[in-house]
């Protein structure tokens, strides 16, 4: 499966504005949108039609790849991508204000794998919503076991060895305010922790209920 990071976002904005698949969405400059609070949806498979819905009541239906101004939906937002063939991903999305991953899991924010790597950079000024969000679905049919196990193995891998480098960093936060831990620290690194739990334990259900053609 393609993974994409944020920092892709200059090239992929600037694609976004000649590409098809942003018909349903407003069209202004790279510049513009990089000074705004639009976010540039990508996706692995492409074309993934997602329904994105939002505290205020708002809905809008699009088409991946896609610009889309978050700013007037409403947190938490959630975005709901769908594909025949993969298990559709629901993203819930919320303002961030801390900067520190450390700062955002003692305020009670939910972490993800998808979330965690946001800074102030990658937020839009105004939204604190990221400004490229990309939405990587998981293969839900495959042609033999040996297929789909092999498939799931590396899924499980890539999300153990993010998440267990998240807890490090984490980690190492922490030592640097204080020689002991503190209380607040253990306890975000037990959050994480079930935060990684719940994500590996999601792979498995799904590659369990994965068929065989």
């Amino acid at each position: 499966m393609t993974k994409q990071q944020p920092s892709r976002i200059f090239l992929l904005m600037i694609l976004c504005i000649f590409c098809t698949g942003c018909q349903n969405t407003m069209q202004i400059t790279a510049t513009s949108s990089l000074a705004s609070n639009h976010t540039y949806v990508t996706s692995f498979p492409r074309l993934l039609s997602c329904n994105v819905k939002g505290y205020s009541g708002k809905v809008l239906d699009v088409t991946t790849p896609a610009l889309v101004n978050l700013r007037n939906f409403g947190k938490p937002i959630t975005i709901k991508c769908s594909h025949p063939d993969y298990w559709t991903s629901n993203i819930i999305l919320e303002s961030i204000h801390k900067k520190r991953l450390l700062d955002r899991l003692t305020s009670g924010e939910k972490i993800s794998l998808l979330t965690s790597r946001y800074t102030a950079d990658d937020l839009g000024p105004q939204s604190k919503l990221p400004r490229a969000l990309h939405v990587a679905l998981r293969r839900k049919s495959f042609r033999n076991s040996g297929t789909k196990n092999s498939y799931y193995a590396e899924e499980l891998l890539y999300a153990k060895k993010n998440w267990e480098f998240i807890i490090t960093d984490l980690f190492l936060s922490c030592k640097q305010q204080r020689k002991q831990i503190s209380a607040s620290c253990r306890t975000s690194i037990k959050r994480i922790k079930r935060f990684m739990r719940k994500d590996l334990m999601q792979i498995e259900q799904q590659r369990r209920r994965s068929t065989i053609e």
